[in-house]
């Protein structure tokens, strides 16, 4: 799966409040997400990081094209 594959699986979550997904920070090695994930009650949210391990070795692709290793969600974020 790629990056691109993985955002717009939590995209299409219901719980995700859209437009609230954006990069945090990145290198060859990884890359952290946040969003916003809509509670039980409609006007609270949670924020949420994810962490993208990624391949180092394709350093020459764009974020969104590199092929994630792992994930794992940081819950919840500061």
């Amino acid at each position: 799966m790629t990056v691109i594959e993985l955002l717009e699986n939590i995209k299409n979550k219901e719980e995700y409040i859209s437009n609230s997904l954006y990069l945090k920070s990145s290198d060859n090695f990884g890359c952290v997400y946040k969003y916003l994930k809509r509670q039980r009650n409609p006007i609270y949210a949670e924020r949420v990081e994810i962490f993208i391990e990624l391949n180092e070795e394709e350093g020459e692709l764009q974020l969104l094209d590199k092929n994630v290793v792992s994930y794992i969600e940081i819950y919840p974020a500061n």
